[in-house]
């Protein structure tokens, strides 16, 4: 009921953003974006509220909030901009993030997105928008580095996730747990290609690593990116 109830009500605050910026006569050239942060809650028992939360499904993709499959990140991005795009499209092929929100917003509006310290990680996708699928430059990183007490084993992922094109790895920064997905051919990881591409494990495992150190450190838990089964204890 209460996952109902928040869909329900997001629509009609929706809808009344829509016909308030028709009333205003700025419709026609304002951007709305709707989108969300990760993947379907997961149910968990003994967990407070959790139960009535895990409702969402992830559709044909493995994985879950908190998990570093598709299920977990790969998540819906809806665009209403009238002036500049045709409705109704779909693009299934353009590997777009939160990080491209800056950057893209920034072509937009014409300005040169922030430079140094404060410079978005990652870069325009307003090609995407506006004139059909873009292949990006940069690759995008995960980490999740915190036991995954609940849900089912098979979306317990490694710590660490890259994607680059079509391919996507995952692993433990112990080199533990390598998995390497063709997303295109296998959007729903279950066909492990590790052993077959040696290859382009190293190269995504070497930027990974590197990736992975080049970030602020932090206590990982002696069960983190663990896919054991959780048995009762005697």
């Amino acid at each position: 009921v209460v996952y109902y109830s928040t869909m329900n009500d997001f629509d009609v605050q929706i809808g009344r953003l829509v016909d308030g910026l028709e009333a205003m006569g700025i419709a026609e050239n304002t951007m709305i974006i709707v989108s969300s942060d990760n993947g379907p809650e997961d149910v968990m028992l003994g967990h407070n509220g959790a139960a009535h939360e895990g409702i969402g499904s992830p559709g044909p993709f493995r994985g879950r909030k908190r998990s570093l499959y598709e299920g977990g990140i790969r998540v819906p991005f809806i665009v209403k901009w009238p002036a500049q795009i045709q409705a109704g499209g779909i693009d299934d092929d353009t590997i777009f993030s939160a990080v491209d929100l800056m950057p893209t917003l920034c072509a937009i509006a014409g300005v040169d997105a922030p430079e140094g310290k404060f410079a978005p990680d990652g870069e325009s996708m307003l090609k995407a928008l506006v004139d059909g699928p873009q292949e990006r430059k940069t690759p995008l990183f995960w980490e999740y580095h915190f036991e995954m007490k609940y849900g089912h084993v098979i979306n317990k992922n490694p710590i660490m996730a890259i994607r680059r094109g079509d391919w996507k790895l995952l692993m433990n920064p112990d080199k533990s747990r390598i998995e390497l997905y063709h997303i295109p051919e296998d959007p729903m990881e279950l066909n492990n290609l590790a052993t077959l591409k040696p290859d382009v494990v190293k190269d995504l495992s070497d930027e990974l690593i590197a990736w992975h150190q080049s970030m602020p450190s932090a206590p990982i838990p002696e069960k983190a990116g663990s896919n054991e089964y959780p048995w009762p204890g005697r």
